[in-house]
């Protein structure tokens, strides 16, 4: 299949597990009691597209890994008993969740997350500071994501600006 052939576009399988970003993700969720949660994941800078779907795939691995446990649960009640359910099921879970471990490696422990919660009528400026921030950063990631889709930055500067933004990341124990 010459270059031609080819889709410019994913699969859409891998564009689900790669996500949208590149460089990581931001979530930003509201829950009872009136507190926000905001938070950025920065991965390592300069992994390839492999290691970004198995940390992807790694970081979902309590949502996915219920959800496998609890089919094989239900799947294998009425044939095995449920104590051999209950064991299979737990044994299936345990080693979907060690291979998908090692599998993201060392990279796993590289990624870097910045969260705050904040409370409705809670003012706290520690809190606003650390909002304050994680809003700029975040905001520089989009906006270098925007001028590459753009044509305005390169693929190089663009991974330099994610290089400086998971600098700022680092924890302060940390040299940057």
């Amino acid at each position: 299949m010459s270059q031609l052939d080819r889709s410019p576009h994913p699969p859409l399988l891998e564009r689900l597990l790669d996500g949208g970003r590149t460089w990581g993700s931001l979530e930003v969720s509201a829950s009872r009691y009136g507190a926000t949660r905001y938070r950025l994941v920065v991965f390592p800078p300069g992994i390839a597209r492999e290691q970004r779907i198995v940390l992807r795939i790694w970081r979902g691995f309590p949502v996915w890994g219920l959800a496998l446990w609890l089919v094989a649960e239900i799947v294998l009640l009425t044939d095995v008993g449920a104590g051999a359910a209950l064991a299979i099921s737990t044994g299936l879970w345990l080693t979907a969740g060690m291979v998908t471990m090692g599998l993201a490696g060392d990279t796993r422990g590289r990624v870097r997350t910045l969260t705050v919660l904040r409370m409705v009528g809670v003012n706290d400026a520690m809190v606003v500071d650390e909002l304050n921030r994680l809003r700029t950063l975040a905001e520089r990631l989009v906006r270098a994501d925007a001028q590459q889709a753009a044509g305005q930055l390169s693929t190089v500067d663009h991974e330099a600006e994610v290089w400086r933004v998971y600098d700022q990341m680092a924890p302060a124990d940390e040299p940057s």
